[in-house]
């Protein structure tokens, strides 16, 4: 999705979608173990919706985002958030012990994927996580994974334009672990939201 459009959506962004996420992000609190001071730093940070949970957890955190709109929301939260490129930041490597982001890697393209998983091995110490969360192809079936899946491909064909055409190649090419692995990270945990629609992964930063 354009900047632009997230500008449009800022104020009634979390009215629309907070009753369908909610219990997906007390998931990413829970296997992130954040606790008080954890330095956590999270691209694609939006309005804070998921940020308050990390603060409340008792995180030391930092937010990206490069929509002006949606930090607008962010900072009357209370939030320490930077307007910044989450593929290039002004930040010192190894200086946080958790990254994350969750559902914006698959509505940017390939290219884009890559520099923001690239920065967040960077930014994330050695021993720390990082915690991706975006769609999965579900290892079971059944009728709850049947309507995640269908209501999920709505969803992104509303949005439409690039969004809608990056969705369909992350897809196509095994969502969220396929696009992991590569990167060589051990999993050290995962859960699964929306019938095993959405991954949450708990990956191991072992760099030397």
């Amino acid at each position: 999705m354009a900047v632009e459009e997230y500008n449009s959506m800022a104020t009634y962004y979390d009215t629309v979608l907070e009753p369908l996420l909610w219990r997906m992000r007390k998931k990413i609190v829970k296997i992130s173990g954040v606790t008080e001071g954890t330095k956590v730093l999270e691209i694609a940070c939006g309005t804070g919706a998921q940020a308050v949970r990390f603060k409340k957890a008792g995180a030391d955190y930092t937010g990206v985002d490069l929509s002006p709109a949606m930090l607008k929301v962010a900072e009357g939260r209370k939030l320490e958030c930077l307007h910044a490129d989450g593929t290039g930041l002004a930040l010192d490597s190894d200086g946080f012990d958790v990254s994350t982001i969750t559902l914006a890697l698959h509505e940017v393209n390939p290219d884009v994927r890559k520099g923001i998983m690239k920065e967040m091995i960077r930014l994330t110490a050695p021993g720390g996580f990082i915690i991706v969360v975006d769609y999965t192809i579900p290892s079971k079936g059944g009728l709850y994974s049947m309507i995640g899946k269908k209501a999920i491909h709505y969803i992104e064909k509303l949005v439409g334009g690039s969004h809608y055409r990056n969705y369909l190649k992350f897809m196509k090419a095994g969502g969220l672990e396929s696009f992991v692995k590569p990167f060589g990270l051990e999993a050290a945990e995962k859960m699964y939201s929306a019938g095993g629609n959405i991954g949450i992964l708990k990956l191991r930063v072992g760099k030397m």
